[in-house]
């Protein structure tokens, strides 16, 4: 059963077209990831299904009493309300249950406690037939435990502030705020925009588990690639006015569109070789009066005409290089504190005593819990370095004070790529113009040198996704990815030698973070990463530097060992420590096996032949799902068909993981 339905489905704005004949169906227990390019949609077409955003043409069809909620990236909240309230407010169905019972409850304490006696039995009687209904829905939704489940998922999220009023919050907080609040709702459909955004490492762990238990249909935009993959069943890329789906995880949609790929080039490379040979045959000027000469000059003519697919650009990440020498940064017992707190004053820093030589090659990731002091040290850095921040780091009573030494080389051009860089990019100039893309490019640089060549600021943008009809466009009509884009374009105009990065996959598209992984690999200097971006972490750093306890702990290798040695830790903390046993209690005889040694428990004749059968069984369910997916790609645009065959990959697919789990568990106990 479809919940929401977008049928024959466009929408522009002015000359760009974002979608058009989008025919899309989110049934029960959907897991739909939406990618694409920064501006190509993702956001709108989530607004168009959450019914915040009308389309401009086709249907938006909903089935009947379905509850829809949308967490985008600017949610509003009411700003007099404290922190547990707007939660509370934002908690749909289960908060209206509360209410309704709570009122009920007490028309009907009043009117047995009328001492006039004037009180209609039937209304009590009505009464109580209403507080029967409701109670029982509401162990149904779960709802008598609402506040203990709304603190427990603001615990997971970060959130500890639960009197401050909303207006007060950062918009980070904020969408934490409006997330918390539509996880407990429990809608039939959740839409999420870059729910990890603004989430450290460990709350986007606890959500990506949260999301593949949650029971309603899920549908999600997100940079975070191991959540893209592990929660989402199927994937829908919005890129150059179409839909394309994949029925299939993140994984998958890369397998595919390798093939698709290649399969379009060399498509592509067949019909430019028969176009050529016809237009050569053509040239030799064959006197074209039989019937068939004139098909065959028909047929060029058609081939000329047919329409090209609008190719994709290719982001080209390049810079100059200067020279760095043997120093870039150079921390000794360095301490930090913020808001001018100091040692004198008692306060505790945020960081002690960190000594560490960043040498020109290094690929250094900082991690730690939000408010931890990530930030805050990237910020000093940039400050000691001159550099200008959108954070205000060069601002004296804005820069965090510190002890110990923090050194710059001499040869450093550093840049900085904030989570601020909307504040950079002014939507007006000094004189109150609308400022345009190329302009603040031109800002930086009219025109560089690169790769041996002269680009003009034009070119340069070319080489960002932007095209030449956007780059006299006003930058207040970007997307939040375009303007990260735009603001790296910026930066790398004035080749810097270091480059500090905060955050720097918040609202870039999965193709931008993918050329800018590679980038990064190639660039010749050092590399400095403040992320909870755990794919990103993967393919750009070797060396990691965690905030415990005030203090930067050293490790090295990239995000998945860190996380993988720090669960041994857990482990080890956990195992409890066994006492010897006295060898006159032992049970086991001189020499015998000892309890450490026992043998396992050897399966029963109904649990061998169980796995047997699975061990027939699984390769055919494999053969069965290879064969729905092929069945899927072949489906076109049959939506019921498509619709059908979702369910039964899904139903197969947890089959085949409920088998696997049972096989695992049944090999493991001795034959």
């Amino acid at each position: 059963m479809s919940l929401i339905s977008l049928v024959g489905v466009r929408k522009d704005f002015g000359v760009r077209t974002l979608f058009e004949n989008l025919e899309l169906h989110i049934g029960e227990r959907e897991r739909l990831g939406l990618i694409g390019p920064n501006g190509a949609g993702k956001s709108t077409l989530l607004k168009v299904l959450a019914g915040s955003e009308p389309p401009g043409e086709g249907q938006r069809r909903v089935a009947p009493q379905a509850r829809i909620v949308l967490v985008d990236q600017d949610p509003q909240l009411d700003p007099a309300l404290s922190v547990l309230d707007a939660v509370f407010a934002g908690s749909g169905e289960k908060m209206e249950l509360l209410r309704r019972y709570t009122a009920v409850s007490e028309a009907l304490a009043a009117a047995h406690s009328s001492a006039s006696g004037s009180t209609d039995p039937g209304d009590a009687s009505t009464l109580l037939v209403e507080l029967d209904s409701l109670s029982a829905r509401m162990d149904q939704s779960q709802a008598w435990g609402l506040e203990q489940q709304i603190r427990e998922v603001l615990e997971r999220l970060g959130v500890r502030d639960l009197g401050r009023r909303v207006g007060e919050l950062s918009g980070g907080y904020r969408r934490r705020l409006a997330l918390a609040a539509a996880l407990v709702a429990e809608p039939d459909v959740l839409l999420l925009d870059e729910p990890t955004n603004h989430l450290d490492a460990d709350c986007i762990q606890w959500l990506q588990g949260y999301l593949g238990r949650f029971p309603g249909a899920l549908v999600l935009v997100t940079h975070d690639r191991y959540v893209l993959d592990q929660v989402t069943r199927r994937i829908v890329a919005v890129d150059r006015g179409e839909a394309r789906p994949y029925a299939g995880n993140y994984a998958y949609y890369l397998e595919r569109q390798a093939e698709e790929e290649e399969a379009a080039a060399s498509s592509e490379a067949k019909l430019r070789g028969v176009l050529r040979r016809e237009l050569a045959w053509l040239r030799r000027g064959p006197k074209a009066r039989s019937t068939k000469q004139k098909a065959r000059i028909q047929r060029i003519e058609a081939m000329q005409e047919l329409p090209q697919r609008q190719s994709r650009g290719q982001l080209s990440l390049s810079t100059n290089q200067r020279r760095l020498g043997k120093r870039a940064i150079e921390a000794d017992q360095l301490s930090l504190w913020v808001n001018g707190a100091s040692r004198a004053a008692g306060a505790v820093p945020l960081l002690r005593e960190f000594s560490y030589s960043f040498n020109p090659e290094d690929r250094v990731g900082i991690i730690g819990p939000n408010g931890a002091g990530k930030s805050t040290l990237l910020n000093l850095i940039a400050a000691r370095a001159g550099t200008s921040s959108a954070t205000g780091a060069t601002d004296p009573d804005q820069a965090p004070s510190c002890d110990g030494s923090l050194a710059v080389g001499s040869t450093v051009k550093l840049a900085y790529f904030d989570q601020h860089s909307h504040v950079l990019l002014a939507e007006r100039d000094a004189a109150g113009r609308e400022r345009k893309l190329i302009d603040v490019v031109k800002e930086a640089a009219s025109s560089i040198e690169l790769d041996g060549s002269t680009l003009s600021a034009s070119q340069l943008l070319e080489r960002f996704l932007f095209p030449p009809a956007q780059q006299h466009q006003p930058v207040g009509r970007l997307s939040g990815g375009e303007r990260r884009r735009l603001h790296l374009c910026r930066l790398l105009i004035e080749a810097p030698n270091v480059l500090l990065l905060d955050e720097p996959t918040n609202d870039l598209d999965v193709h931008t973070l993918t050329v800018l992984e590679d980038f990064l690999e190639d660039f010749r200097g050092c590399v400095v990463v403040v992320s909870h971006d755990r794919w990103f972490l993967d393919r750009t750093v070797d060396r990691l530097f965690a905030f415990e306890n005030g203090r930067l702990e050293r490790f090295e290798g990239n995000y998945s060992s860190y996380l993988e040695r720090r669960q041994q830790q857990r482990n080890a903390e956990r195992e409890p420590q066994q006492p010897a046993k006295p060898a006159a209690t032992s049970p086991a005889a001189p020499g015998g096996p000892s309890s450490a040694t026992a043998p396992k428990r050897r399966r029963s004749f109904k649990e061998s032949r169980e796995l047997a059968q699975l061990d027939a069984e699984l390769p055919q369910w494999e053969e069965q799902r290879r064969q729905l997916e092929q069945n899927l790609a072949a489906a076109g645009s049959d939506y019921a068909r498509l619709e059908r065959l979702t369910a039964e990959l899904a139903a197969l697919s947890e089959r085949i993981e409920a088998g696997e789990e049972r096989w695992l568990e049944l090999s493991e106990l001795a034959g």
